[in-house]
Order: C-alpha cells, then sequence, then structure tokens
C-alpha cells in the first residue's frame, strides 16, 4: 500500500526535472530548426543558387520527410525498452545535430546541381531521419513521463518558454552574424557552434526524462491490464485510430494551416528586414520586444486550466492576426515595428502551449472511445503535418519570390518583391489568424474525455458489483 500511495503521489506531483529535461531538447532543438530555416537565404545568398531550385528541392524533401514521420511513429508503438518506449529515442539527437553540421559545410567547389543534390541529401538525413524521429517521440515522451494534465501544462510552459528564449537569441544574434561574414565559412562556423550545444543538451535530456513503466501505467490506471493480448497495432489499426476519431482529424486541418502561415511568415522574414526594409540587423532589434511577453508565462497555466487550451489558443490567434494586420501597414516606423510585433508574437503562443496536449487528449479519446491505444502514430501525425506545411510553404515562398522576380545576386529587387514579400510576411499570417480564430472552437476532446472516463469508470464499478453478488 505504501508503493502504491507513493506512486500516486509522485504521479501528481510536478518534476522539475522532466521539464527541464523536456525543455532543454525542445529549446536546443528550436534553435536547429531556426538554424535550418535559413537553408534558403543560405543557398540563394552565400552559394548563389536560385530561389525556385531551392524552393523546389526543399519542397520535395519536407513531402519524403513527413512519409518517414509515420513510420516512425509506428516503430515507436513497437518499441519496448529498458528505457522505456520514446526515450531511445533522444539519443538520436547526437545524429541531428551531426546531420546539421553538414547541411552548412555544402562544398563550395561543387557544382549549382551537386550542391543541390548535397543540400537535398544533408536536409533529408537531418529533416527526415533523424528529426523525424525525435519530434515523432515528444509527445510520447511527454505523456509517458508526465501524466498528470496540470504537470503536464506547466511542463509545456517551461517548455515554450525556453522555444522563445532559444528564438530570441537566434533571431537577434543570427542576423549580426549573418551580415558580418555571409560566406560559407561563416556558415560552417555556425553549425559547428550549434553542433556542440545540440549534443551537450542531448545528453542532459536523457538522463533528465525517465518513462513510467508498463506496471506502473496500469497500476496508476492510466491503462489496462491486457493479459496475453498482442497489444501491437496493425496498418488497419493505425487507420482506424484516425478516422474514428474526428478530433484528431479536426485538429491536424488547423494544425496545418497554422503551420503554413509559421513557415511562411519565419522564411520571409530575412527576406524582409534585408529587401524591404533594407537593414537586416534590424531584424535583431524588434526581436527583443518578445522579451516583454515572458512574464506572461507565469500565468498562462492558471488562465489555461480556468479557460481550457482551446479557448486560450483561439484568443492567441486573434491577438496575432490583429497584430500582423497592423504591421503590415507600419512600414520602415521602427517603433510601430516593434509594437506591432509584440502582438503579431501571439500568433503561435497558444499552439506553442498546447499542441502537444491536445494531441495527447486526442491520444486518450482515441483509447477511452475505441480501445485502440495509439500514440506514435498520433504523434507521427502532427509531425507529419508539421513537415509538409514547411514544405508547402517554402515551395510557395520560392514560387511567390521567383515569380516577383526576386534575384539574391541583385543589389536593388523590382516593387514586385518588395510586395511579395509583404504579403508572406505579414498580410498572409493575418489572414490565416482570423480564420483559425473562428474555426478552433469545433474541438471538444477534453470535454469528452470527461463523459468517456466517467461511463468507464461507472462500468467497472457495475461489473465488480456484479462480481460480488456472484
Amino acid at each position: 500500500m505504501k508503493n502504491q500511495l507513493s506512486l500516486q503521489e509522485r504521479a501528481q506531483k510536478f518534476s522539475l526535472k522532466n521539464a527541464v529535461g523536456y525543455a532543454l531538447q525542445d529549446g536546443t532543438n528550436t534553435l536547429g530548426a531556426l538554424l535550418v530555416s535559413y537553408v534558403t537565404y543560405f543557398a540563394t545568398d552565400s552559394l548563389y543558387l536560385s530561389a525556385a531550385s531551392i524552393g523546389m528541392v526543399l519542397a520535395f524533401s519536407r513531402v519524403f520527410d513527413g512519409v518517414t514521420d509515420l513510420l516512425a511513429g509506428a516503430l515507436i508503438d513497437r518499441t519496448r525498452t529498458r528505457w522505456g518506449k520514446a526515450r531511445p529515442f533522444v539519443l538520436v539527437g547526437f545524429l541531428y545535430w551531426l546531420s546539421l553540421l553538414a547541411i552548412f559545410a555544402t562544398p563550395e567547389q561543387f557544382s549549382d546541381t551537386g550542391k543541390l543534390v548535397w543540400i537535398f541529401i544533408t536536409y533529408n538525413l537531418n529533416a527526415s531521419v533523424f528529426n523525424t524521429l525525435i519530434g515523432t517521440s515528444k509527445a510520447v515522451l511527454l505523456k509517458r513521463t508526465t501524466v498528470n494534465d496540470k504537470a503536464r501544462i506547466k511542463t509545456l510552459t517551461i517548455t515554450s518558454l525556453c522555444v522563445n528564449i532559444a528564438a530570441v537569441v537566434v533571431s537577434v544574434a543570427l542576423p549580426l552574424l549573418i551580415a558580418k561574414n555571409n560566406s560559407p565559412a561563416g556558415w560552417r562556423t555556425l553549425g559547428i557552434g550549434f553542433a556542440i550545444l545540440g549534443c551537450i543538451s542531448t545528453a542532459i535530456t536523457f538522463f533528465c526524462c525517465v518513462e513510467y513503466t508498463e506496471e506502473e501505467l496500469i497500476e496508476l490506471g492510466i491503462v489496462k491490464e491486457e493479459k496475453g493480448k498482442d497489444t501491437r497495432l496493425s496498418p488497419k489499426d493505425y487507420g482506424r485510430a484516425i478516422v474514428k476519431n474526428k478530433y484528431i482529424m479536426l485538429y491536424i486541418v488547423q494544425y496545418f494551416v497554422a503551420m503554413f502561415a509559421m513557415g511562411m511568415f519565419n522564411g520571409a522574414g530575412t527576406y524582409y528586414y534585408a529587401t524591404n526594409l533594407g537593414d537586416l540587423t534590424l531584424m535583431s532589434t524588434v526581436s527583443l520586444v518578445s522579451l516583454l511577453s515572458y512574464p506572461l508565462f507565469l500565468v498562462y497555466p492558471k488562465i489555461i486550466s480556468k479557460i481550457g487550451e482551446i479557448t486560450f489558443t483561439r484568443y492567441t490567434f486573434l491577438i496575432g492576426a490583429v497584430g500582423f494586420a497592423l504591421r503590415f501597414l507600419v512600414g520602415s516606423n521602427v517603433i510601430l515595428l516593434c509594437v506591432t510585433s509584440f502582438f503579431a508574437g501571439f500568433l503561435l503562443t497558444g499552439s506553442s502551449l498546447t499542441e502537444k496536449e491536445i494531441v495527447i487528449q486526442c491520444m486518450d479519446y482515441s483509447y477511452l472511445k475505441n480501445g485502440i491505444r495509439a500514440e506514435g502514430i498520433y504523434s507521427a501525425l502532427s509531425g507529419f503535418t508539421y513537415k509538409v506545411a514547411m514544405g508547402i510553404s517554402a515551395a510557395a515562398m520560392g514560387f511567390i519570390l521567383g515569380l516577383a522576380k526576386y534575384d539574391g545576386a541583385q543589389a536593388v529587387q523590382p516593387a514586385s518583391a518588395h510586395m511579395a514579400i509583404n504579403f508572406m510576411f505579414n498580410l498572409l499570417p493575418a489572414i490565416i489568424g482570423f480564420v483559425l480564430f473562428f474555426t478552433f472552437k469545433t474541438i471538444h476532446v477534453k470535454e469528452e474525455n470527461q463523459k468517456l472516463r466517467a461511463e468507464m469508470q461507472s462500468g467497472q464499478e457495475q461489473e465488480v458489483a456484479q462480481e460480488a453478488e456472484k
């Protein structure tokens, strides 16, 4: 009894160790992802490849990357080790950082075709293989190291804060470093520094994040004991898990739209400051305003607990959309640019805080409603959606820049290029934010889960009573 109470208490308690390990991995992976998001700029303005060609390479890579997500999800669902189900995949981080370094070590002596092939291969190893395994395992790792809903929200809040700090550091530092040395050698140096930091973070995360065992999950009443039953899912089971879960379908469609918006304004940001405003270093100044929102992370868990994940996310979409719409109009006025950028930064705040929690709720819905214990495949589905959205946004950006006659080798760009960049960086995210505010309210998965749990508990009590009568 003492061990059971100890386990119950531990399950309900927030673990700072787990949170720090989880947040550290997400924070440093964000550094890597943001550096990789500069691949188009690296290719066009350092290697002098055409925007259309690199856009197509990245688009094809992202689609391939998305397919490997589904394979990774199936692999994670079938994984059983002494370290757990998701924790072993943390170690893949070492390979991820080495492949990231390889991207920015593209040999200068190669022809344009050779450079594109090199980027295609190294980018796919980085994104399609290693980052896929890490990213797909994240939600499963969180679900199996932190079983309490409120504790998960606190963990995700700390994680989001680390991600935002990492994003600010990169947004401030990279434009300055790139402006100082926008050469292949400069990019290689960046890759080395990022890889060293990432490998250290990977080791720390592995030792901090320890999963509950299957026996402990059964003892906690989170899953049922299924003696003699093969719990491995077949492709048919995966199809049923997705098709019969209306909430994962609703969420994934809207998540795709949100990530497409992120891909567009992240990718267009460098072009906006360097081309439209004529000063890439201004990007660092404007990025600093996001620091003003950091104190809000102290109250986000309480707000989410009070109004729910869905409502919180909807209103961050709305605030962000207003910020982007206003920034579309302010031009180069630095003060107004900073103010509007502060509010634009809220567009994906809610999504970054609640995405994994909503996916975990969808995992629970599948188990409670249909008896299908799908974990890795749901995490893979969100990863697949993210990567396809990023790929399509990269292709769209390359196509729009090409259509607008952008040429990285030219010092002065045509007016059409300026208009296209402003559209991608400001107007399109504003439109998407307003749409998501109205459509996101259709997701009621948490309320459904509460009803299903009550029904399951009632059914179990009836079974116990019937057994007692016999």
